[in-house]
């Protein structure tokens, strides 16, 4: 044996080495236990569906109300609510469908009409979904609003949850869309005018809370109420063509 072999480490030092190896192995264990044992912060937003939002939509002309060309034979007026739990079902099974078949074609745009179930114009959801409207991206808003209504109801719908979905949102940035809805957001604003102005339009059109589309096209126009399943929307877009 060598006499560096020897040397390197007195005996007595290789003991303190040990020793210290083994404590800092256990330090490192009880945190990893106490990193995956730990509760997560109830109060933190835990946003679902980003990647599908941004898949969905990414790539599809939008603007305003509208997702889908402007130029589009058929369109499609979805009035609905984001805050309405019983809406949600139908939104979700028919909008990607939608979207992936008819609208980034083409042959269809759909247009986002706010209109509540509780027969409030101005709820709170709205105006965070008109906001990004106004930016480009309300139908991702809008559509991240119904795949989170969980966390909505288990947070509450407030500035933090709101700016939260807007932070899910592609590109959109979070401080341009609250400048909007700071600007644009006040009672008697720009967006409770436009709010109010779906109100009276589905009023108008006889829409029945929970979830409606009219259907137009150079064959007419159908209107479904309740919730249309996609299959119902699909023959009603065959028949207006």
């Amino acid at each position: 044996m060598s006499e560096l072999a020897v040397d390197a480490v007195p005996r007595r030092g290789r003991i303190w080495v040990i020793l210290g190896l083994a404590l800092a192995l256990a330090a490192l264990g009880y945190a990893i236990v106490g990193l995956s044992t730990r509760e997560a912060d109830p109060s933190v937003v835990r946003v679902a569906g980003i990647a599908d939002a941004q898949g969905l939509f990414g790539g599809v002309p939008q603007e305003g109300d509208r997702v889908g060309s402007a130029d589009a034979p058929v369109s499609i007026q979805v009035f609905n609510d984001v805050q309405c739990s019983s809406c949600r079902a139908a939104f979700l099974a028919a909008i990607p469908s939608l979207v992936e078949d008819y609208v980034r074609p083409g042959d269809v745009q759909l247009l986002m009409r706010h209109y509540s179930a509780a027969r409030n114009a101005l709820e709170l959801g709205f105006f965070g979904a008109e906001a990004a409207a106004r930016h480009g991206y309300g139908w991702q808003y809008a559509y991240l609003f119904f795949r989170n209504q969980g966390e909505a109801e288990r947070l509450g719908i407030d500035e933090e949850l709101m700016a939260s979905l807007a932070g899910s949102v592609g590109e959109l940035e979070v401080t341009e869309w609250k400048e909007t809805l700071d600007r644009e957001g006040e009672v008697g604003g720009p967006i409770a005018e436009q709010l109010e102005g779906y109100a009276e339009l589905g009023d108008e059109l006889g829409i029945r809370a929970g979830g409606a589309m009219i259907v137009n096209g150079p064959g007419g126009t159908r209107t479904l109420q309740d919730g249309p399943s996609l299959a119902r929307i699909e023959r009603a877009i065959a028949e207006v063509e």
